[in-house]
């Protein structure tokens, strides 16, 4: 049940306004002056204030003990009514934060409507945004691939900028992940960030986040993370109609500044669709698409970089592995089969697969070193093709040379076709050598070996 504080030196309107949210199941209270207002606000802890703007008999007058509640709350909506409104007063009060602002006498529909937008709108705003924010704790950005080691040395330069930054990749690459980092690394990493997902917010929702009414802009989601990091994930399901909204909120300051409201923030928007594409489909707007992607970052599937897997798992292992009294490592045979799987789902199932692999050896609860080879059984498909394993028909020769290119091939997956990679752990002394035996058995590099990787 909703609560709400009534301010206003006239009994009758207090009882009128309580009737009628009463049966709406809205729970009341009235105070007839600042000092008890002051007083029931600390006391009942409204989810809404319906204010007058002339108090008689009071030490503050409606304006002032709202910016004495905003204070208190920033969030907290309050409604300003008056018998004596004009346009420069309800601008006054909309610039000070109210919500909204009715004349006397009010429509009681109209009254209720009103009301219950106020009290969405708040909520909103608090539990959809400020308390989704991304995890608290840093988590690093992991891996020594050159994606990752490029991302970590400009890192600073693009957490300091505002310009705007579009991340796009696959579902679980770690587009979160590097918000975060963006985030935290940024002038705003004291504050919390604001986070939308796009992909699951309502129609009634995104009215409220996209709102351009000027009466109501400051309630909007521009408005709301000014001063912090907003987020904007699956930008791509934002239809073509919000699309406009939000560039037309992006592109026209003034709607802010006559609210006075100095926007700092940085806006980072990922997708895990190729927008261009979408553009050009006429399921995008090309210019929102120009004014969101001032950088663009790019994460590559981790089944590219495969360098950084190993490291991944092993951090997550850390993570989950609530004793750390003992080291552990893992068996060649489980690295490679961690290393050569293909992992669809990305980073997110490796975090996934690491948390059942602790859950899978409970024998990590003993006080001493531990080498794991026991790997959840759902990984997928892994079994090394060994062609002809058994097959005693086959001359040495024959079953060797089979042997040999089954095996460089699980080496090319494993190491993303770095050929000098590859040469340094098969011992092989030169990575011409190496391509000549892969030329040798027949094996197709072109794939694999793209731009002459050879570092």
């Amino acid at each position: 049940m909703s609560k709400v504080l009534i301010i206003d030196d006239e009994n009758d309107i207090c009882f009128l306004i309580s009737e009628i949210l009463e049966d709406e199941s809205f729970k009341c209270k009235v105070a007839n002056n600042s000092s008890e207002a002051l007083k029931a606000y600390k006391e009942f802890n409204p989810d809404l204030i319906i204010l007058d703007v002339w108090l008689g008999n009071s030490d503050l007058d409606g304006i002032e003990l709202l910016s004495n509640f905003k204070e208190q709350n920033p969030l907290i909506p309050v409604i300003i009514i008056s018998g004596h409104g004009t346009v420069d007063m309800a601008v006054n009060a909309i610039k000070k934060g109210a919500y909204d602002f009715i004349e006397k006498p009010f429509n009681s529909d109209k009254l209720t409507i009103t009301c219950k937008r106020a009290i969405e709108s708040a909520l909103l705003i608090k539990e959809n945004t400020k308390l989704k924010s991304l995890v608290s704790h840093k988590t690093p950005l992991i891996g020594k691939s050159n994606f990752v080691q490029e991302i970590k040395k400009n890192i600073t330069k693009i957490s300091q900028s505002n310009s705007r930054i579009l991340i796009s990749g696959m579902l679980g690459v770690g587009k979160k992940l590097i918000a975060q980092n963006i985030h935290q690394n940024s002038k705003f990493n004291k504050s919390l960030c604001t986070f939308i997902d796009l992909k699951n917010t309502e129609e009634k929702d995104l009215e409220l986040f996209f709102s351009d009414s000027i009466n109501q802009i400051s309630n909007n989601i521009i408005a709301q993370s000014n001063n912090t990091t907003l987020i904007l994930e699956n930008i791509d399901y934002l239809n073509i109609n919000y699309q406009k909204k939000l560039l037309f909120l992006l592109e026209n300051n003034n709607l802010f500044k006559d609210n006075n409201i100095k926007l700092n923030q940085k806006i980072i928007s990922t997708t895990s669709k190729n927008i261009l594409e979408e553009v050009n489909k006429g399921n995008f707007i090309k210019i929102l698409f120009d004014r969101l992607s001032t950088i663009h970052i790019d994460i590559p599937p981790i089944n590219l970089r495969r360098e950084d897997i190993m490291h991944i798992f092993e951090y997550y292992i850390q993570l989950y592995n609530k004793n750390k009294k003992f080291k552990f490592s893992f068996t060649n045979n489980a690295k490679a089969k961690i290393e050569l799987y293909d992992w669809p789902g990305n980073i997110s199932q490796i975090i996934n697969y690491a948390e059942k692999t602790i859950i899978l050896n409970q024998n990590f609860n003993i006080n001493n070193d531990f080498e794991i080879d026991n790997l959840p059984l759902d990984m997928g498909n892994f079994e090394q093709k060994t062609i002809n394993k058994n097959n005693f028909e086959l001359s040495l020769k024959e079953a060797r040379n089979n042997f040999e290119k089954d095996y460089l091939i699980s080496q090319i997956k494993r190491f993303n076709g770095n050929i000098k990679k590859i040469s340094d752990f098969t011992e092989n002394v030169d990575t011409f050598l190496t391509m000549a035996k892969l030329c040798f058995l027949a094996i197709p590099v072109s794939g694999w070996w793209r731009n002459n990787r050879c570092c």
